[in-house]
């Protein structure tokens, strides 16, 4: 009876373990030897890896070959060396407390780093604004990090820092405008104010402004100024304003966080300055 209760409470227990414990090694071997097959590391640079991924498995608690599928996205992105461990921290302290799979938000941290340039984002900062753009807005973070992606070229293309971009997708999110809709909006947005059209033109300069006044004030005093700036120009005429942002998206982003919640705006944009 004794023999019977050991085998079926502790050697079957045991055996299962040591088979999981197999599969879940074997499982990250082959992830991170596709970072070498596909990605093109040598394999000495891969091997370099694995202490640091398998330490930090253990402080974050994320499965090793969660974190090995996440490096070899990581690195499919050209990060390489400390880039890519700082990359790969970030994100699954990120996945540990809840904002989703640590691939997910690898994929938008290496975005965002790529976009405004590795010496211009860190990984640190890209993984607190994503942090702070879910605690703000409406979000899940998986929902918000492949639209995240849509904006960010053409954001740092204008100027727009990666924090201004979050504040739009939290403000947008607090009426119920969903991460993809947000994208579409904010991308209409900058859109406009980098194409110009002739009735765009003849709105901006009988208020005194010009496209490439727009642009220059996007660069150096922001997203949120240069929207407080043509609020205050069009005073409430929604014709004019239509006029220059003539793509419906880009107008309903504008009247959305430049209506009545337009203070609530302002407060998110400045929680998402320092974050």
């Amino acid at each position: 009876s004794v023999g019977k209760q050991l085998t079926a409470r502790v050697t079957l227990p045991l055996v299962a373990a040591g088979i999981a414990s197999a599969k879940m090694a074997m499982d990250f071997d082959t992830s991170m030897n596709k970072i070498v097959s596909l990605v093109g590391l040598s394999r000495e640079t891969v091997e370099g890896f694995k202490s640091s991924v398998l330490e930090l498995a253990g402080q974050t608690a994320r499965a090793p070959a969660e974190l090995a599928d996440a490096m070899f996205f990581i690195t499919s992105a050209g990060l390489t060396g400390q880039d890519a461990l700082d990359a790969l921290e970030v994100s699954a302290k990120a996945a540990a407390v809840g904002l989703g799979e640590t691939a997910v938000i690898a994929d938008l941290v290496t975005s965002a780093m790529n976009a405004y340039g590795p010496a211009n984002l860190s990984a640190s900062n890209a993984g607190d604004i994503l942090t702070a753009t879910v605690r703000e807005g409406k979000l899940e973070a998986s929902a918000l990090a492949g639209a995240f992606s849509r904006v960010l070229p053409l954001g740092s293309a204008l100027g727009i820092e990666m924090n201004e971009l979050g504040a739009a997708f939290a403000a947008m999110s607090r009426t119920g405008t969903n991460a993809n809709e947000a994208a579409t909006q904010i991308k209409g947005i900058m859109v406009s104010l980098l194409k110009p059209t002739k009735q765009g033109a003849e709105v901006l300069d009988k208020m005194g402004l010009s496209y490439e006044g727009l642009r220059t004030q996007l660069k150096e005093k922001g997203l949120l100024d240069t929207l407080q700036t043509l609020t205050e120009k069009f005073d409430g005429n929604l014709e004019e304003t239509g006029m220059l942002f003539g793509n419906v998206n880009a107008l309903s982003g504008v009247l959305d966080m430049m209506g009545s919640g337009a203070d609530t705006t302002a407060e998110i944009f400045g929680k998402l300055e320092n974050t």
